[in-house]
């Protein structure tokens, strides 16, 4: 008899792909598979080496998997982006085209991808079943950086077509650093929050316990395990280098520097003659130069965030740290 439940041949090549890609991730990494699944084939849990054995990073990363033995493959022009006066404006002109992967995925799966917001990234896995290769993208960031601003009402839609670049290859040199990247995310944005609070608090902290509240706050930073990002995020290990000077020496670079010239031309930098931003009533030049270089560098950690969302999101995209890259179907 030829009656029965059916597996069909989606159902195998999802399974072929699911198990290749297991193998690109260290065996130390825990994959559950969702089953049912709704969107999400997989959630992977990152753990690095101990001693002998391995703990968890508290790092979660999740997955849609898809098999393919038929990789359509094209070239894509992309183009620059101006900010002007806050607005985007295109420019006409092709910087450079790009061998990209084309695939069609159902809009379904990115409105659900959009509900869960930036924070927790949902990597897009095409496997190439011929080659076995896995080609990746980061939905949250393609959805921000690239559908929305062209096409704002694609969930009218039944499907998407989605531009993966070639290089995006999972099974690479660089793969397993690639989902480690992505993975720290949601220590990051917790990261920036916190600073963008601890900003607002500073704004109206007086400047005699200034000192005691910075030092207050930079433990509260530095205890984040969203530093171990730094090696990856250029702006965070810039950043950091400053925190660790003030934490060695009790003052900033900055500061140092602008006092030893102001002593060099006989300044008496002691003596409270001054009135200066962030501060109430005379201070010292000395005084006045420690308050302001920490309100500078809290202004340089909350630009480590605004890096991240202008510049950084788009790594991995088929832009050119830009939006547009054809127009909407």
């Amino acid at each position: 008899m030829n009656r029965g439940k059916k597996r069909t041949m989606s159902h195998i090549k999802g399974e072929q792909a699911v198990n290749l890609l297991k193998k690109y991730f260290p065996d130390s990494w825990v994959v559950r598979e969702y089953t049912p699944d709704y969107g999400i084939d997989l959630s992977v849990e990152l753990f690095n080496q101990y001693g002998n054995d391995y703990i968890t990073t508290g790092e979660h990363i999740f997955f849609q998997v898809k098999g393919t033995a038929d990789i359509q493959i094209e070239s894509l022009k992309v183009k620059e982006r101006n900010n002007v006066e806050k607005e985007y404006f295109f420019s006409e002109k092709d910087v450079t085209n790009i061998d990209v992967i084309k695939f069609v995925i159902e809009t379904e799966l990115l409105v659900t991808v959009e509900k869960m917001g930036s924070a927790v990234p949902v990597i897009l896995c095409v496997v190439d079943l011929k080659t076995e290769n896995a080609y990746f993208v980061c939905l949250n960031d393609y959805i921000e950086k690239i559908i929305v601003p062209m096409d704002s009402n694609y969930f009218n839609k039944k499907t998407k077509t989605i531009y993966i670049p070639m290089g995006n290859k999972l099974n690479s040199e660089d793969g397993v650093h690639i989902v480690e990247w992505y993975a720290k995310r949601p220590k990051l944005y917790a990261l920036f929050n916190k600073i963008n609070y601890q900003k607002r608090e500073l704004l109206y902290t007086n400047q005699n316990n200034m000192e005691t509240i910075i030092t207050h706050f930079l433990k509260i930073l530095l205890r984040s395990d969203a530093w171990s990002a730094q090696n990856y995020f250029g702006a965070m290990d810039v950043v950091k280098r400053e925190i660790d000077y003030y934490i060695k020496y009790g003052t900033t670079e900055e500061t140092e520097q602008l006092i030893n010239i102001k002593i060099s031309e006989g300044v008496d930098v002691d003596k409270k003659e001054w009135e200066a931003t962030y501060c109430t009533g005379l201070v010292s030049f000395r005084e006045a130069q420690q308050v302001q270089s920490l309100q500078h560098l809290w202004d340089k950690l909350c630009l480590m965030g605004d890096v991240f969302e202008d510049v950084t999101k788009e790594a991995f995209l088929p832009t050119c740290l830009g939006i547009a890259i054809s127009e909407p179907e």
